[in-house]
């Protein structure tokens, strides 16, 4: 057969075999590759038994794991308490103490004071409950503000269905007065905005459900929120007021221990009646014992109106 007419197969079968002619073959070859066969052969024996031990590790490891899963989802000892058996072992809540909302009264007028609660029972219920207690009984840092309600008033219980909250007294005697109403209803409505309710729509109380009045005609015209009655402060701190007043003037003044003015400015409130307005006036003075006041001037004889007054300490 002539090699232009051999065909792909034979013509690679002849180059392969006149390549293997020119290789000359070692005298030990034979010897040396029976040898590595038979490393071949006990690396192979040795890995799997590496992989059975391996296979082995793993499912007494996955025994294990499904014996303490199980362990964990065993059900409970039956008990006789009514307690359900997880509960049993639940630590109670601790209390700890926040500031909430709080309103007073003084010269017939609602005040707001952020009074520190302690809560032994921090829910919606607890914090209302809380805070309503305290506007009760009259428990303001400010020894000018006060409570309208009668003393012994206690609160029963707290309901709270959607946005209307239902406060259950007893001990309440004659009827309270309006404003006294309105220093209740006010208080839930602060302190629901702490709370899941966001905003109470509606304060059920005696059998009457009542909603807030107009703040023009319940709140003072001027109160002071920061510092906060009996408050320590750094050497720079902030005045801050509240105040419905005609054009959202108002004055701001801190007298030292002896009386003498040592701070005054006249402030312009955010807004004007009869909508609530407020302001923050940084200040800065020494050590020593203070106190602010805020008021605001009468248009009609120049008078000074509606002072509110807070005692603070500078550190």
């Amino acid at each position: 057969m002539r090699p232009e007419r051999a065909t792909p197969e034979e013509r690679l079968r002849a180059a392969l075999l006149a390549r293997a002619d020119e290789v000359e073959t070692s005298p030990d070859a034979l010897p040396r590759i029976r040898l590595r066969t038979a490393r071949a052969r006990r690396r192979g024996a040795w890995a799997m038994i590496g992989a059975a031990a391996a296979v082995a590790t793993a499912i007494a490891a996955g025994a294990v794991v499904v014996a303490d899963r199980r362990a964990d989802h065993a059900p409970a000892p039956a008990t006789s308490s009514s307690v359900r058996p997880e509960q049993s072992h639940t630590p109670a809540p601790s209390a700890r103490t926040v500031n909430l909302p709080v309103y007073f009264t003084h010269d017939g007028r609602l005040y707001r004071e952020f009074t520190p609660v302690t809560l032994a029972d921090d829910t919606d219920r607890g914090r209302i409950r809380a805070a309503v207690e305290r506007s009760l009984r009259g428990q303001a840092a400010d020894p000018d503000y006060r409570t309208l309600w009668p003393a012994g008033v206690t609160v029963r219980d707290v309901g709270i269905d959607g946005a209307t909250v239902t406060v259950d007294l007893d001990g309440v005697g004659d009827p309270p007065s309006d404003l006294a109403l309105q220093q209740l209803v006010y208080t839930v409505s602060a302190v629901s905005t702490y709370t899941s309710i966001r905003k109470a729509d509606g304060v059920r109380v005696l059998g009457r459900t009542l909603h807030q009045a107009p703040m023009a005609d319940v709140q003072a015209p001027v109160w002071v929120i920061e510092p906060a009655q009996g408050a320590v402060v750094g050497k720079t701190f902030t005045v801050y007021v509240a105040g419905i007043v005609w054009e959202g003037t108002v004055h701001v003044r801190v007298r030292d221990a002896g009386g003498g003015v040592v701070f005054e400015q006249v402030v312009q409130l955010s807004a004007g009646a009869p909508a609530l307005g407020e302001a923050r006036v940084p200040v800065t003075l020494g050590s020593g014992k203070y106190t602010v006041e805020s008021f605001f001037i009468s248009p009609k004889d120049s008078s000074v109106q509606w002072v509110d007054d807070h005692e603070f300490s500078v550190g």
